[in-house]
């Protein structure tokens, strides 16, 4: 189950409250049930993607805001994000920001997957938002990071530009744009902030290096606990998604990481109802449809762990109902 820790949860109610909805009047609404049974009145550690997903409608629909998640991002804390938010504040540098954002994003939402890329000029964040995230999710994320970054370097700072996946009108582009101070587009391959890559060298207004040591250790020590207990189907999911290249990539390698049998493995999936050959037929989609039209086809097919390119060709039929080149002329 992909989830997110309470308190970037909870910090939506706190704003929902902020404009006269009570925080009970909120979860009722949306059929909320994820309390800890230990004190009925705590959240749970972790909340799963569709309530969240469902309270940031509510409050789309409740306070008659197309652009909710981004009105929420611009009124972010770095303490929303609870230790790494922690991490970021008190990085020596942009750039040692972002890697603490990649290391432990997790920790805050296990929800999308962020990848930093840098050319001489250019730097970019770009964030690969699971399926299920609604429109108000991505916006919430790309909004609340770079608000956070101008409460810790510079209130005027601004990106080169912003890409969403989805399409806004053109009254919400002008909007979006008014705010993040630059060209925002719609309907591109992905979410990203571009900015300078200059920006990376830019001080953070606050320091502290050993107590940020003590929060980095704490962050590593949470995120082995979260992992811990994340099912083996997830487990095998993150061990996927992190092999550069696919080719190879066998049950019994993967059973190795993991430190159980082959047998084991397969016999735990089973109970999950799926199977290995299906994680990894998954993980292959989902890294097709990010990056096509990015490198050559044969790259692409051998990326992914085909035999050959008419393997892919059709795999990938199967998958979008269009061959490779189709996909590629009708974005």
């Amino acid at each position: 189950m992909h989830t997110l820790a309470d308190h970037y949860f909870s910090s939506i109610l706190d704003y929902l409250q902020t404009q006269g909805i009570d925080s009970n009047t909120a979860l009722n609404a949306i059929g909320f049930t994820e309390f800890s049974r230990q004190r009925s009145q705590q959240l749970a550690p972790r909340i799963s993607l569709q309530s969240y997903n469902a309270l940031l409608v509510y409050g789309q629909k409740v306070l008659n805001d197309p652009l909710f998640g981004f009105t929420l991002g611009m009124h972010i804390r770095p303490a929303d994000y609870g230790i790494l938010g922690y991490l970021i504040e008190s990085s020596n540098t942009l750039s040692s920001a972002i890697k603490a954002l990649l290391n432990y994003d997790s920790l805050v939402a296990d929800i999308g997957k962020a990848q930093f890329l840098q050319t001489a000029d250019t730097a970019t964040v770009r964030w690969h938002a699971h399926p299920h995230c609604n429109e108000q999710v991505v916006l919430r994320n790309m909004s609340a990071w770079v608000s956070v970054i101008r409460q810790l370097i510079n209130a005027s700072l601004c990106p080169s530009s912003i890409s969403f996946i989805h399409n806004w009108p053109k009254r919400h582009t002008q909007q979006l744009e008014e705010w993040f101070k630059c060209p925002v587009i719609s309907g591109e391959a992905h979410n990203q902030i571009n900015f300078p890559s200059n920006y990376l060298k830019l001080a953070f207004k606050t320091d502290n290096a050993i107590v940020n040591a003590t929060f980095k250790q704490l962050s590593q020590q949470q995120l082995s606990h979260f992992k811990s207990h994340q099912s083996l189907v997830e487990k095998v999911k993150q061990i996927l998604s992190t092999k550069t290249t696919l080719q190879n990539c066998q049950l019994m390698s993967v059973a190795s990481t993991l430190n159980v049998t082959p047998r084991t493995l397969q016999r735990h999936l089973k109970k999950q109802h799926v199977t290995f050959a299906q994680l990894l037929e998954q993980e292959r989609k989902n890294r097709s449809h990010t990056l096509i039209g990015t490198l050559p086809l044969s790259e692409l097919a051998n990326l992914l762990g085909f035999k050959d390119q008419s393997s892919f060709n059709r795999a990938f039929l199967r998958w979008h109902y269009c061959t490779p080149t189709q996909f590629i002329k009708s974005k």
